[in-house]
């Protein structure tokens, strides 16, 4: 089971993304039927992963998109809003 400061902690920072990616093009926060949060853009769907302290935005099949940082909540919503306009 996860502690509740890690679930917080990835929550933030997939509002983060959120908020940052759409800027550019709709983005949707859901929380999946197991409690794990996720941000929906287009047809991807990204997750935070990671724990104590060292997060990465990871995608639904599996592809790391960034750290889960100041400078990896630019480089995820480039790559996120790019894949979108397609």
């Amino acid at each position: 089971m996860r502690a509740p400061d890690e679930s917080q902690a990835r929550h933030r920072r997939l509002v983060q993304l959120g908020l940052e990616v759409s800027r550019h093009c709709p983005a949707r926060l859901i929380r999946r039927h197991n409690g794990q949060w996720a941000l929906t853009v287009g047809r991807e769907t990204v997750y935070c992963a990671g724990a104590e302290g060292v997060y990465a935005y990871v995608t639904h099949h599996g592809l790391i998109l960034s750290p889960a940082n100041d400078e990896g909540i630019t480089q995820a919503a480039t790559h996120l809003a790019g894949g979108a306009a397609r």
